[in-house]
Formats: C-alpha cells, sequence, structure tokens
C-alpha cells in the first residue's frame, strides 16, 4: 500500500497554511523574497521554539548525562531550551542557571563542578519542525497563523476563527501527551519523573 504523501505536513506546508489563512496565495518554495512568505516563516519558527519550551514528553528527558570538559565545566548544546540538574541524581547540592552557554552554580557562586565526571540533568529539547509529532506541527501551525494574520491582517473574525482552531489542535496535542506519558497522581516508581503541578499541560497529573 502506497504511503500517503500529506500524511505528515513538511515546513512547507506548515507555511502556506500560514498564508492562505491570511488570504495568500501558496508558494512552492520558501526560497523566495516574499514579505508574507518571511513573516509567515519566522512567525511558525517562534512559535515552535515557544511551544517547545513548555517541555513534553517527546522533547524532554531526565538524568542525561553531561560529561565535563577538561576545566570542569559544563558546555550547554545550542539546542536546550531548558536545563536543571536531576534532583535524585545530585540532592540539593546545586542551584543551576543557564549562563555564557554554560551551567553556573548559584549555591558555589562557580561554573566548576570540582569532584564529578558527569552532570546528570533533566533537559528540554529543541527539535526541528520536521522531527516533532504531528500533532504538534498541526498545533505549531494553528497557532503562527492566528499570530501572523493579527500581525498582517485586520480582520478580527478571522482571528477569531483562526483562535478556535488553534484551541482544538491544543486540545489533541494534549491528548497525545498525556497518552505518551502515563501521568498520574503520584511520583512514578523509579522517582525519576516527579509530579509537578505548575506545568499547565500535565493536566492528568493534576
Amino acid at each position: 500500500m502506497a504511503t500517503p504523501s500529506y500524511a505528515t505536513s513538511t515546513e512547507l506546508d506548515a507555511v502556506n497554511s500560514i498564508l492562505m489563512s491570511i488570504g495568500e496565495s501558496p508558494v512552492n518554495t520558501l526560497d523566495t523574497q516574499s514579505p508574507e512568505v518571511v513573516i509567515a516563516q519566522s512567525t511558525l519558527r517562534q512559535v515552535c521554539r515557544e511551544i517547545q519550551s513548555e517541555g513534553w514528553s517527546y522533547n524532554t528527558e531526565y538524568e542525561y548525562p553531561f560529561v565535563l570538559n577538561s576545566n570542569k565545566e559544563v558546555i550547554i548544546p545550542p539546542t536546550v531550551l531548558q536545563i536543571d540538574v536531576n534532583r535524585y541524581q545530585h540532592q540539593d547540592n546545586y542551584d543551576v542557571v543557564r549562563r555564557e552557554g554554560k551551567l553556573y552554580d548559584r549555591y558555589n557562586h562557580t561554573y566548576k563542578f570540582t569532584g564529578l565526571e558527569t552532570l546528570y540533568c533533566d533537559v528540554v529539547w529543541f527539535y526541528e519542525f520536521a522531527d516533532i509529532p504531528q500533532a504538534f506541527r498541526d498545533y505549531i501551525t494553528a497557532r503562527a497563523a492566528r499570530i501572523a494574520a493579527g500581525r498582517m491582517v485586520s480582520d478580527t473574525d478571522t482571528v477569531r476563527i483562526l483562535q478556535a482552531d488553534e484551541q482544538t489542535l491544543r486540545a489533541l496535542a494534549l491528548e497525545y501527551d498525556t497518552k505518551q506519558s502515563d501521568y498520574n497522581v503520584f511520583n512514578s516508581v523509579d522517582l525519576r519523573n516527579p509530579y509537578t503541578s505548575f506545568k499547565p499541560f500535565q493536566a492528568l497529573s493534576r
């Protein structure tokens, strides 16, 4: 059986969806000087970062090992959106923040983690649009279309319709995430996925 070409969307598909939402014609390539295409693509990428920054099952890893360099420092890859020391590996020994592309320990006021070879962290990663689940591609596209419409056209009715689409697709993304993550009201058995009530998308946890 042939695989349908429209089973998953590409960045070009998403940009064309945004363009059509604001009454513009679709394009065959993103390599164009059209200001509408540039705005649509930049809005899509902005929203892609924002939504992934929330931290979902597909882009969150616990106890990810970071090997210290020769200076006993942790260099943070550019694809890291959020990072924190894993509390079950290191208890409350460190209080880290991101500074100058490295982890900085606010407890000891240093970039150096002496006495360690590896620091285990909880990480939220950024992935390219083509590498994320389809439910999130659809949600990101809908949100980007609503934002682009607010920036490029002055039709409140259009924005309201797009906002309704966005809410529906966010619900589908939430459903996908809760099915993947197996949330519950307790900590996980191995205590490596602690219950955190402040994350709005962890509805089943609450």
